[in-house]
């Protein structure tokens, strides 16, 4: 009987936490409105938000007011996150043009020839080809990342280089 009451009881403020939660979604989301850009990121924030309230829901404050500045709290942390990672993504951008721009200069026919033959070997080719020139993998390593036996991904990469050897020299 006590299991039964306390499941009652666990059932009953878990309702109670989702109905006060509900009531501040709105403001919230106002919240997340107003600081971050771009402001589509502001319902991925709200939802980060809800996530942590009913991860935390067993230290929420009863306290209506205290409710509210605790939820309003954890939101303050969720859009400080949400700005990090902007800027995280923002600098690995940069930092991936700029390290883009010395294999192929700005206004530059630069490797042109080599984008243009890449481009006639199938997609599974050219990631084959790109991982072992572009990204230092060996063939058999390559040929793994895309699911291919070690025999099987040395005979694609050598067709895949006789190919492009011959559309190169023509």
């Amino acid at each position: 009987m006590t299991d039964l009451r306390d499941a009652t009881e666990s059932e009953a403020l878990a309702s109670d936490f989702a109905r006060d939660v509900r009531k501040l979604m709105p403001d919230l989301l106002k919240y997340f409105l107003r600081r971050i850009d771009p402001r589509d990121d502001a319902a991925d924030c709200l939802s980060d938000t809800l996530v942590v309230l009913w991860r935390r829901k067993g230290r929420a404050p009863t306290d209506a007011d205290a409710f509210r500045a605790w939820s309003f709290g954890i939101a303050r942390n969720v859009a400080a996150n949400q700005r990090r990672q902007q800027r995280r993504r923002s600098d690995l951008a940069t930092r991936l043009r700029n390290e883009l721009s010395v294999y192929q200069p700005e206004g530059s026919d630069h490797g042109a020839d080599l984008h243009a033959a890449l481009e006639t070997l199938s997609s599974d080719d050219r990631e084959l080809v790109t991982l072992v020139a572009w990204d230092g993998f060996g063939v058999a390593e390559a040929g793994a990342a895309l699911g291919l036996k070690a025999e099987a991904s040395r005979a694609r990469y050598s067709r895949a280089r006789a190919r492009l050897r011959e559309i190169l020299s023509e």
